[in-house]
């Protein structure tokens, strides 16, 4: 039976715990999307296991936290998501363009908007989307989606769509759907019962009006000097060499607590996929067997691509599973042990200092959702570096004059 250090994460006197609220550059916020590490978390172990000139990867990246905090601080950025709205979000943060460019994209489709758009039909349109937007918006996005298709620049193409992701639902005037939670697709049967119930109207939306305040609000603290990749793999299948990156962080999906296809359904449908057949490509279980089998392939991955003497951080959590609480880390640690990992410590949120083994908690016993994992392959410590919050600062940033110029 293995003994691990557990650490609680507000007993480390420089912990991203420690970080303000909304801590990190503007450029993070680009779409809101749920299950998502905060960008000091992931700046906490990039600083201390990292270094300048080091690849970081997370084969899980949601929405890219991780990889877009590795290129601002001169390190090299590496995404993987399986979901298709998490790879466009992941590539446009680890491949930003330039402020200026969507400018002017957005100056030179004004005219074109607003032409095809007086052309649209919407009666192919999915009903369930309709609920969302008024005839007036939704002719909008059709050209606006169309026109980003059209562009031969594939990363301006993919910075659009994830700018348009960000927007697509919410409750601001930026976003340009009915009143909404920006981090998830609502049901739409639900939106469809409180907008009778409470009599919402639709909003007549400028498409590129928003988009454009969108990008203001995004480049607003600048953007990476060093540019990152992103895939759209299965993470027990990485392209990447054997021993080619120098630190994986990731979180790997909590069994079924995190519904990502059906969370994004709408995006999805942007992005023009059915969430249907997004989630029967994404691991998704109630199984703590299949879980198991699942991680342990994945882990057999990390370990091929990471170099020796490096780490793997896994953020997990504490789930209910089945009327039970399952501490996710109480099944991963000795699977990673077995591939050939060091379990070097373990961080938690609500447990007791005096509890010091991992394997003697349990539901009772205030397991907080937070997990984090700390794995070595061969030895490895973390560097001897102190953050400080009130001064900590992307090292690798570039800036662009802010265009105020109203469309």
């Amino acid at each position: 039976m293995s003994r691990y250090k557990i650490i609680q994460s507000y007993s480390i006197k420089d912990s991203w715990k420690y970080a303000e609220k909304g801590w990190g550059i503007s450029l993070h916020r680009i779409c809101s999307r749920t299950g998502s590490f905060p960008p000091s978390l992931a700046y906490y172990f990039i600083m201390k296991y990292s270094k300048p000139g080091d690849k970081v990867l997370d084969p899980f990246s949601g929405k890219g936290t991780a990889p877009l905090e590795a290129c601002l601080n001169n390190r090299i950025g590496i995404g993987n998501d399986l979901a298709p709205e998490a790879y466009v979000l992941t590539k446009a943060k680890t491949r930003p363009v330039r402020y200026r460019d969507v400018l002017n994209w957005i100056e030179s489709a004004k005219p074109k908007v607003i032409q095809r758009a007086s052309n649209y039909s919407i009666d192919d349109v999915e009903e369930k989307v309709k609920v969302f937007y008024s005839k007036y918006t939704l002719r909008q996005i059709l050209a606006v989606r169309d026109l980003i298709n059209e562009l031969e620049d594939e990363d301006l193409s993919n910075f659009l769509k994830a700018l348009m992701l960000g927007i697509l639902h919410g409750p601001s005037n930026i976003h340009l759907s009915i009143k909404s939670s920006h981090s998830f697709s609502m049901s739409p049967g639900y939106v469809k019962r409180y907008v009778k119930e409470y009599g919402f109207r639709k909003p007549r939306r400028d498409v590129l009006k928003c988009l454009k305040l969108k990008a203001e609000r995004v480049f607003r603290d600048g953007i990476p000097a060093l540019r990152g990749s992103a895939y759209m793999n299965d993470a027990r299948n990485l392209p990447l060499e054997e021993e080619d990156v120098d630190l994986v962080i990731t979180s790997p999906p909590y069994f079924n607590m995190q519904t990502y296809a059906w969370d994004n359904w709408l995006r999805l449908w942007f992005l023009g996929y059915n969430y249907k057949k997004v989630k029967e490509k994404l691991f998704q279980t109630n199984s703590i067997m299949k879980f198991k089998a699942f991680i342990k392939d994945c882990l057999k991955e990390f370990f091929r691509v990471l170099r020796w003497n490096r780490a793997a951080i896994l953020v997990l959590g504490s789930v209910k599973l089945n009327g039970k609480i399952v501490n996710m880390a109480e099944e991963v640690g000795p699977i990673a042990e077995d591939i050939g990992f060091n379990v070097q410590a373990l961080i938690s949120d609500g447990i007791p200092k005096s509890n010091k083994y991992l394997w003697y908690l349990d539901g009772g016993q205030g397991i907080d959702k937070e997990v984090i994992l700390i794995l070595t392959k061969g030895e490895f410590k973390p560097y001897n570096i102190q953050i400080d919050w009130s001064n900590a600062k992307p090292t690798s940033i570039v800036k662009e004059c802010m265009e105020a110029a109203a469309i």
